[in-house]
């Protein structure tokens, strides 16, 4: 009988968990989808409404923008407290150009530059503009100019140094002398120039290209720099064959020509002057002496070549 009752109550308890179930279970996940919903509908009308809305206000602020630059800009042009004032007089800096630098430069030239600038705006000036029309200019190695609000310019001058005169030779007309620097750069000479402490450089032609006028200038100025002390005993260096340099020697009263080679200058030198006595007395009549072969020097005569 025990046995009976057992059985009989394992399926009321089952019934029993199957009526429950159903109601706990479903009830919750109706009332969340229907949340879900009900909060979807703010959020899409919130995105939209910036959708829309932040575009307007991009476009407001960007015209916003541009209206006040127009404005700034009209302002910094037409206003007379950012005008250059003074006059380009040759001779006499205007009252609003700052120059520095000045040596040799022709400031004449210099202030042609900025000739159309007095009068207008300083915001109206191009700085990059002017800096390259000075960098045309005689002498002018390098230049800044820059803005000082509210109408001041100033204009710094880098010059170039002169390391030589050189003589340019002209076709059909007599040479042309002009100071040269170690870039191969050709200027004229200034009005006052002391040119005697400058070696004279021979052999450049009116159409040689700058870097050949460069290389030609270093290798003159490599054997200045080696012969030291006696590079004062120069006239003239020839450089038309930067690779068998030629320079003038003053012996008592005549010029004497020492092809000096490429190298050893110093040593090649010394050695032609130890022994000028005897050459003079060998020799007396050559003024050409081949040095380019170390510890040997050769009197050129014409054609013929002496030891």
């Amino acid at each position: 009988m025990a046995r009976r009752i057992v059985e009989e109550e394992l399926p009321l308890d089952e019934a029993k968990q199957e009526e429950k179930a159903p109601v706990v279970e479903r009830a919750p996940k109706r009332a969340t989808r229907s949340a879900k919903k009900e909060d979807a509908v703010p959020k899409r009308r919130w995105i939209q409404w910036l959708y829309w809305t932040i575009p307007v206000f991009a476009l407001a602020g960007a015209f916003l923008v541009v209206a006040a630059f127009h404005r700034v800009e009209s302002f910094l042009i037409n206003d007379q407290r950012f005008h250059l004032h003074g006059n380009a007089d040759y001779g006499k800096a205007p009252e609003n150009l700052n120059l520095t630098g000045i040596k040799r430069a022709p400031q004449a030239d210099i202030q042609r530059v900025f000739e159309n600038d007095f009068g207008r705006s300083l915001y109206l000036l191009s700085v990059n503009d002017r800096r390259e029309a000075l960098l045309k200019v005689d002498w002018v190695k390098d230049a800044t100019v820059s803005r000082r609000w509210p109408n001041q310019l100033v204009v710094r001058i880098i010059e170039r140094e002169p390391v030589a005169v050189a003589q340019v030779n002209v076709r059909g007309a007599s040479p042309v002398f002009q100071m040269i620097d170690m870039d191969g750069m050709l200027m004229p000479i200034p009005r006052g120039e002391k040119v005697d402490k400058y070696p004279v450089l021979t052999g450049f032609a009116t159409n040689e290209a700058k870097p050949s006028r460069k290389m030609r200038v270093e290798h003159a100025m490599a054997m200045l720099s080696d012969l030291g002390p006696l590079r004062s005993m120069f006239a003239e260096i020839d450089v038309r064959d930067p690779g068998n340099l030629q320079a003038t020697l003053q012996v008592d009263s005549n010029a004497v020509t020492l092809r000096m080679g490429n190298k050893n200058y110093r040593k090649r030198l010394q050695n032609f002057l130890n022994h000028q006595e005897r050459i003079r007395q060998q020799r007396p009549e050559a003024r050409t002496f081949d040095l380019r072969i170390d510890g040997r020097i050769t009197a050129v005569e014409g054609e013929t070549n002496g030891d």
